[in-house]
């Protein structure tokens, strides 16, 4: 049974919070229904954004749409149904919807996607909240920064969106190398120390420590969809030999990468 479920998201936006809210319809779909879940009550937080959410089943899909989205989020599957439906324009109003590949370690796919026209924009499924709302507000053309709340997608005094997007993609880019977080505050063009500081205040965490959760996000994808040897995804996701791969593993999720393997088995 294909378990893809779609919610409907209206994202009031506007630099005034005393105005009436201007909704976005924003459409979000997975072929696991606890991740669509887990996307809407994730995009339910975004700064300066009001959240309407409906259920549309999988089976709705074709010709029972809402009259119109804006923002669609989607699993590869689910974009290239909505890409390919012939009655897209007619039954659906989307032709004008931008489109969002949720990525789960098939970033270069997504990347030839965008470059091809098919998509607008992709997201890895384990990034960090605020990266999630920058990526919405930006799509939408929402700029909170003259609002009540001060903000730009972040915590006040935290790195602007640009500035996350640039370091996210660059660590993306380079787990398996050695990533320094000197490279890291240049990217962000702040000095190291006024780096560090927003870094923590935007997630929550030090640049070395995100560094290591998204190495370890990266591995549990590996472990729980291929069948190779622990010492090889050590190395696929950036760390110098299994045994700190294990180690690492084990201190973050609280299960060693043999026994997350075969959970899922």
């Amino acid at each position: 049974m294909d378990m893809t479920s779609t919610y409907e998201l209206a994202v009031a936006r506007g630099p005034n919070r005393r105005r009436d809210p201007v909704p976005v319809t924003v459409a979000v779909g997975h072929r696991s229904s606890l991740v669509t879940a887990g996307l809407a009550a994730t995009l339910a937080r975004t700064p300066g954004c009001l959240i309407r959410v409906s259920n549309i089943s999988s089976c709705r899909l074709a010709g029972e749409w809402p009259q119109s989205a804006e923002l669609i989020f989607g699993d590869a599957a689910l974009l290239k149904r909505l890409r390919e439906s012939a009655d897209l324009s007619e039954a659906c109003s989307l032709t004008n919807a931008k489109f969002v590949w949720v990525t789960a370690g098939d970033e270069p796919s997504a990347h030839e996607a965008k470059l091809a026209g098919r998509i607008d924009e992709y997201v890895p499924l384990e990034c960090a909240d605020e990266e999630l709302f920058a990526l919405v507000q930006r799509l939408v053309g929402c700029d909170p920064s003259t609002s009540r709340t001060g903000t730009r997608g972040a915590v006040r005094g935290g790195l602007a969106p640009g500035a996350f997007r640039r370091v996210s993609k660059y660590i993306a880019e380079h787990l398996t190398d050695k990533i320094t977080t000197d490279a890291l505050a240049k990217i962000a063009g702040l000095s190291l120390g006024h780096f560090n500081r927003a870094f923590r205040q935007t997630t929550g965490r030090s640049p070395h420590r995100y560094v290591l959760e998204r190495r370890i996000a990266s591995a549990r994808l590996l472990l729980c969809q291929t069948t190779r040897a622990l010492a090889d995804i050590a190395l696929d996701v950036g760390f110098a030999d299994q045994s700190h791969f294990s180690r690492t593993y084990a201190a973050i999720t609280g299960e060693t990468p043999s026994q997350c393997r075969r959970r899922h088995r």
